[in-house]
């Protein structure tokens, strides 16, 4: 046998016995379970406030990406424009959300704040959507601050949906207009990304609300009807939880019409 073979297999009971040694102590090694990380602005996303525990409410506070807590507080004295969605949907929320993007890329620098909040907090966590936004390459005005994304609990953002914004809310499913307040929380108009006179809209409707500097009549009027009925409600909410019977509304008083003045008896004097 030529030393050239004799060599040959040296170096490959050598390789044999290097690979024998690490199998071996790589299998009498404990298994090691390796867990996924979570980041720290994760931790307690899902904690409701302790307004959440009211009977009916009128007002929220939800995990913003960057971790904060952020909701109705921080909205007030801005006009602002909320829509729902949720990051997995392949195709449609997408679209959606590219529109929203073109309005809040005009209308974030002036003043409005745009609101994103999921119906999939489960999946959407605020990490979650860092990457969605860095993934989707978002451009977001005011260095970053012109659209929040807001998760949470998901029975707390169905109670948000259908009790603040007035509109139906499930995992997975979403209302597909984007939701206006003025200044005030007011209610000011809901308008289909789907419809480009609905867009046009909207954008109209903004630049009106931005140089308000108090509601008009008749909102202020609607406002205050709503905040009776939301008072009525909670009233009596509580009164079945006590079990008291249920408030009556109360009707309103109106001043009584004054007697129209009496006619002066006409003069019965034949005329001559």
């Amino acid at each position: 046998m030529s030393k050239a073979v004799l060599a040959w297999l040296g170096v490959l009971f050598v390789a044999m016995g290097i690979t024998f040694v690490w199998l071996g102590i790589k299998y009498s090694l404990p298994a090691v379970e390796v867990r996924p990380s979570h980041s720290a602005i994760d931790q307690g996303y899902e904690i409701k406030p302790p307004s959440a525990s009211e009977p009916i409410l009128t007002e929220f506070t939800l995990t913003e990406r960057s971790g904060r807590k952020l909701g109705t507080a921080d909205l007030a004295g801005r006009v602002s424009v909320t829509n729902f969605f949720f990051s997995t949907c392949p195709a449609e929320c997408l679209t959606q959300q590219r529109q929203y993007e073109i309005v809040q890329k005009e209308f974030g620098p002036k003043g409005v704040q745009f609101v994103s909040i999921t119906c999939d907090p489960e999946n959407d966590t605020p990490s979650r959507f860092n990457k969605y936004v860095a993934e989707k390459r978002f451009d977001i005005a005011n260095n970053g601050e012109a659209w929040w994304f807001l998760t949470g609990d998901l029975t707390y953002i169905q109670r948000i949906a259908e009790e603040i914004y007035q509109v139906p809310l499930k995992r997975f499913t979403h209302t597909e207009k984007f939701e206006v307040r003025d200044k005030w929380n007011n209610p000011r108009g809901s308008f289909s990304w789907k419809d480009g006179k609905s867009l046009v809209d909207l954008k109209l409707t903004l630049d009106k609300l931005l140089v308000e500097t108090e509601p008009p009549p008749e909102v202020k009027a609607a406002a205050a009807e709503r905040t009776a009925m939301i008072e009525r409600a909670i009233t009596n909410a509580k009164a079945a939880k006590e079990g008291k019977p249920a408030a009556e509304p109360k009707e309103e008083v109106k001043p009584a019409e004054e007697a129209a003045p009496a006619e002066a008896p006409k003069s019965e004097t034949p005329a001559p």
